[in-house]
């Protein structure tokens, strides 16, 4: 799941896009519902973590 989400990352994906993958990924491959684990607030999480140019990222 990581590569994929980096390739978005780099390629300027937004919070809904970065939100649709997550919930997908879940549902999909990993057959977990999405609901409890909030994929939305966890993309924005990440976007502005992405964008902030945080080490390591």
């Amino acid at each position: 799941m990581l590569a994929p989400l980096l390739q978005r990352l780099r390629a300027g994906a937004g919070r809904t896009e970065v939100g649709e993958f997550l919930r997908h990924e879940l549902e999909a491959h990993f057959g977990v519902d999405p609901l409890g684990i909030r994929p939305d607030t966890m993309a924005v999480r990440v976007v502005d973590r992405w964008k902030s140019g945080w080490p390591g990222w």
